[in-house]
């Protein structure tokens, strides 16, 4: 035992007895888990220790500093179990040695497949733990969506749920040349990981390299294939601390978690910065409006994310008015939302990211004026810089010009799977995001729109291309068209005008895309046209101006305001 308190102290931030503590508590819960061997406790602490560095620049060395300062502090809340830090980290040490026996070491590819359970960050911690890459499945997928993942991850592990809600995963996991099926726990109870720790306990090894690939993470393009975002160790490391720093999240603050954790907004923004700071993420498994309200007035969360139209379903449901909220952090700080949300005086930020910046790459910090926070996305976060350009010629725009956003920083994205980090950047490191904007006189970020074809709803990215392939995937479908229409809760919404070769209709081709795309890829419009019925160009190519405007048109006959 004093092994074991020697490994811990070294990670105490000087602080002996905080390390002590963190030992006292671990213990106990090895002993609940059944693990009560002096050599599986050594192992627990050394690999605490392990990966303690006075630098934080990996994400297992996040995890420890996290657990020296905030030992006996929740982590993890939930409603099939709370979890503190230093039991989260024990629980990873656990998982890390079943998946080291399963021959998980450096560079293997691991796919996470779960709701938001507490479970998930232990496997995705115990995966880093091992020096291995996270590949963060959706659980919204269609199984065919699932195994072509899975293929062109070069996944050779996948780990997840047989069975959540109505979805079945089985079938897309068997694609992995390896699997481990966990089974779905009643209403309340905990994830049972007994499947993955039947492996027994392997040795997960030394830390992982800083500049090691720690997540491979796959969103929507302005192609039809989604893109594989490689993220590095220190890359992830560094953005959810700058998250946390303009967020304004400490150890007394509880983050909502119900973004799901394979999007970059809940995996960085939401879990790995509230847990860089020591603070505790209030897990929701699936969005339900009355539930949410009602977690989180118990469980009196103050830092508040959600896409548009998941706020205004809280606004809008009855229990909201009698509800006694205390969120005053988070984001949304320009949308119309935010004045009944929010009190007065609130810290909520206005944020501009996506994936590959990873998530937040502009926002006035949440000390700023509130003026500012709502005039405007802000300034570049942590190291990140912030250019506009000329699309057509690649020149720097003057400040009030509009242009294509560019951003560069150590916490960017490494490259995207089968490039180079070379070709994902320009001659002077700059990543060209495909959005419109231009910069003020102060550097804060005014966003315009998009350069391309991806439709941003409800928070994510849908590729209009991808869209497209799947409806000519029908029998009956000649062509297909889509574009993204203003949705007043979602951001855009996906329409399509598809061109029938034979007897179809909107409710079929719709029903057809549920069986081949993530839910909020499927279009929630569809208008059929006939041969030659759509808006041309003179060159004979749609014009995708005019069908747009087209769309917007009809979406405003079928609802119209008032």
């Amino acid at each position: 035992m004093t092994r074991c308190i020697s490994s811990l102290s070294l990670i105490s931030t000087g602080d002996r007895a905080t390390g002590v503590g963190a030992l006292a508590i671990a213990d106990k819960m090895l002993e609940r888990a059944g693990v009560d061997e002096v050599s599986s406790r050594e192992r627990f602490c050394a690999g605490l220790s392990a990966c303690a560095t006075g630098d934080v620049r990996t994400l297992p060395a996040l995890l420890a500093a996290a657990v020296a300062a905030h030992a006996e502090r929740e982590a993890l809340i939930s409603t099939r179990g709370r979890l503190t830090y230093a039991a989260l980290a024990a629980r990873v040490e656990q998982a890390a040695g079943a998946l080291a026996a399963r021959g998980v070491g450096r560079g293997t590819r691991v796919g996470l497949l779960l709701p938001n359970w507490p479970e998930w960050a232990v496997l995705a911690f115990a995966v880093w733990r091992c020096g291995g890459v996270l590949v963060p499945l959706a659980t919204v997928a269609p199984p065919r969506d699932l195994a072509a993942t899975l293929a062109r991850g070069d996944v050779a592990l996948a780990v997840g749920v047989r069975r959540f809600r109505r979805y079945a995963y089985e079938e897309g996991l068997a694609a992995a040349p390896a699997h481990v099926l966990l089974e779905e726990p009643p209403p309340g109870a905990a994830l049972d990981l007994g499947p993955l720790l039947a492996a027994g306990a392997g040795d997960p090894g030394g830390p992982p390299d800083p500049s090691a690939e720690a997540t491979l993470c796959f969103t929507s393009g302005s192609t039809a294939e989604p893109k594989g975002v490689v993220h590095t160790q220190a890359g992830l490391a560094l953005a959810a601390r700058g998250d946390a720093a303009v967020l304004g999240v400490g150890p007394e603050d509880r983050t909502w978690g119900q973004l799901p954790f394979f999007f970059a907004g809940g995996l960085v923004a939401v879990l790995l910065a509230t847990l860089s700071a020591g603070g505790a993420v209030v897990l929701q498994e699936v969005f339900e409006p009355g539930e949410g309200l009602a977690l989180l007035e118990r469980e009196r969360v103050t830092v508040f994310f959600s896409w548009p139209h998941q706020a205004e379903a809280l606004l809008a449901h009855p229990d909201f008015a009698h509800r006694r909220l205390v969120v005053h952090k988070g984001v949304g700080a320009n949308t119309a939302w935010a004045e009944r949300l929010y009190p007065p005086a609130h810290l909520a930020v206005s944020a501009y990211g996506m994936t590959e910046t990873p998530p937040l790459c502009a926002a006035w910090p949440w000390h700023a004026s509130l003026e500012r926070r709502r005039g405007s996305y802000g300034p570049p976060v942590g190291e990140r810089e912030l250019r506009i350009v000329d699309p057509a010629t690649g020149a720097a725009c003057a400040a009030g010009a509009e242009g294509e956003i560019c951003v560069r920083g150590p916490e960017l994205f490494s490259h995207y799977l089968g490039r180079t980090p070379a070709e994902c950047r320009d001659a002077d490191g700059f990543f060209h995001t495909g959005d419109r904007g231009h910069l003020d006189a102060d550097g804060a970020l005014h966003f315009a729109g998009r350069l391309g074809d991806v439709i941003r709803s409800a928070g994510a990215n849908v590729s209009a291309a991808e869209v497209e392939a799947a409806l000519r995937e029908h029998p009956a479908v000649s062509a297909a068209h889509v574009v993204g229409v203003p949705d007043p809760r979602r951001g855009e919404s996906v329409a399509a005008f598809v061109v029938a070769a034979a007897a179809v209709d909107a409710e079929t081709l719709v029903a057809h895309c549920r069986t081949r795309l993530a839910s909020w890829k499927v279009p929630r419009h569809l208008w059929l046209r006939e041969e030659g019925g759509l808006p041309t160009r003179g060159s004979g190519k749609v014009d995708r101006v005019a069908l747009h405007a087209e769309a917007v048109r009809l979406v405003a006959e079928a609802d119209p305001p008032g």
